[in-house]
């Protein structure tokens, strides 16, 4: 039980998650370069896939760092922490927040897998439709990251002045009962939130861009095509 622990719970598990599976695109990216050579495309859809993961867990960790100093307590109560970082309270400042950052990575890394997965997809080869560039899709990530900042911000504020209590209802006793400096507390919380409501309409807004920009190139190149023939004939 110590040792799925560690895979799952600690910061050293989590990046060696990560390292496998990097390792694992890199196996199967240099099988389908050996197989098809210039052709190979495999390699260009798992850097993506680890750029989005990368990007995604730079965010949890920023976010989960700021949080940190608004409310020790999310995280000592909240999530945990209490046992890892030990009795004293408020814990020592500099140990909570490697461990709000370590949070931050293993709720993030997932979701940026998820993320760039969904573009790829929506990015697939399809009959009549052009594909976007990675440099596009890349793009995207940074606006799916800024959609989620943005909401967490949003977030924070709305958690800040009380109006999230109703969403769980150990938040509604914790405001009731005055517990763990609430402001604070609902803050953290409504950054939360509104991280991952931002992260998810980003990811809906740019599939959804995609889809029509692909629709646009292609009507486009066929408008180019009949007028090239028109001007030949």
């Amino acid at each position: 039980m110590a040792g799925w622990d560690w895979w799952l719970k600690t910061d050293a598990g989590l990046l060696t998650r990560v390292a496998i599976g990097c390792s694992i695109f890199a196996v199967l990216a240099m099988i389908d370069l050996a197989r098809s050579g210039r052709r190979a495309t495999r390699w260009r859809e798992y850097m993506f896939l680890i750029l989005a993961v990368v990007l995604a867990m730079a965010y949890g960790a920023i976010n989960d760092a700021i949080a940190s100093r608004v409310s020790w307590e999310f995280f000592f109560y909240g999530k945990g922490l209490s046992d890892q970082l030990g009795p004293q309270v408020p814990p020592d400042p500099v140990a909570l927040r490697s461990a709000a950052i370590g949070v931050g990575l293993r709720a993030t890394w997932s979701a940026g897998l998820i993320a760039g997965v969904a573009l790829l997809i929506a990015n697939n080869p399809r009959q009549g439709r052009t594909r976007l560039t990675y440099r596009t899709l890349s793009v995207l990530l940074v606006v799916i990251l800024l959609t989620a900042a943005l909401f967490a911000f949003a977030g924070a504020v709305v958690g800040g002045m009380g109006w999230l209590t109703w969403t769980n209802p150990d938040i509604a006793a914790i405001a009731k009962e005055n517990l763990f400096r609430p402001k604070q507390f609902m803050t953290v919380y409504g950054m939360n939130m509104g991280g991952y409501a931002g992260g998810i309409l980003g990811t809906a807004i740019c599939i959804t861009w995609i889809a029509r920009r692909r629709k646009m190139q292609s009507t486009k190149g066929c408008t180019e095509e009949v007028t090239e023939k028109n001007k030949t004939s």
